[in-house]
């Protein structure tokens, strides 16, 4: 969980490691790109989403602290100003790319290569490095239960869906349009509805495709 403005910075490197041509280029080169890329591979927004998730993150859990410590002061005043604000550009960057990711679920490093439906429920924790495509939906069965626990390096195609009190090791590769219904251990493919090991790999991070 971000807590610092360190952690937020860090976060936030790690986060732009395949957009960094855009996350940290002046105002009229974005223009540029954006007058220019192709629509399908137009990053910016998805850049955008990353940013406010981040800062909401931060920001939230400063308030939380603060709220759980008793705290009243100027501090709480403006995480709580900044959270709102962030949210609220998180809401509205949402609507444009379909991505509904909750605060707090993703580690550093996740990489989201295009527009498009992406639902994540706010129990559910991923690792870091992980790559998420569209049509993507990680959540419980029912209200109440327990949501999928992801692990790093994972990779998780276009279509999956991980569904359940379910544990996903590192370093796994989701197929497309598989359904994960059951604990999937470090270090293999899956695949299917249900999904099942198709094979394993040797250790080591993911390298996706876009």
């Amino acid at each position: 969980m971000i807590k610092t403005r360190q952690e937020l910075n860090d976060c936030l490197k790690l986060d732009s490691k395949n957009i960094i041509n855009l996350a940290f280029v002046p105002w009229y080169k974005r223009l540029a790109y954006q007058a220019q890329v192709n629509p399908i591979s137009d990053q910016w927004y998805i850049w955008k989403y990353i940013y406010h998730l981040r800062h909401s993150e931060y920001h939230l859990n400063n308030f939380r602290q603060l709220r759980a410590e008793g705290k009243f002061n100027l501090k709480r005043i403006f995480h709580t100003l900044l959270a709102t604000y962030h949210l609220h550009r998180l809401r509205r960057c949402g609507y444009k790319t379909g991505f509904q990711i909750p605060p707090n679920t993703v580690g550093a490093g996740v990489t989201i290569w295009h527009w498009g439906m992406l639902i994540i429920n706010p129990k559910v924790r991923c690792g870091e490095n992980c790559t998420l495509y569209p049509g993507v939906l990680i959540g419980h069965k029912v209200p109440g239960e327990g949501a999928p626990v992801i692990g790093d390096n994972c990779f998780i195609g276009s279509g999956a869906k991980i569904i359940g009190a379910v544990r996903i090791g590192n370093n796994v590769t989701v197929a497309p349009n598989s359904v994960v219904t059951h604990d999937v251990p470090d270090d293999v493919v899956v695949g299917g509805m249900p999904a099942k090991v198709i094979k394993k790999k040797t250790p080591g991070p993911q390298q996706g495709v876009h």
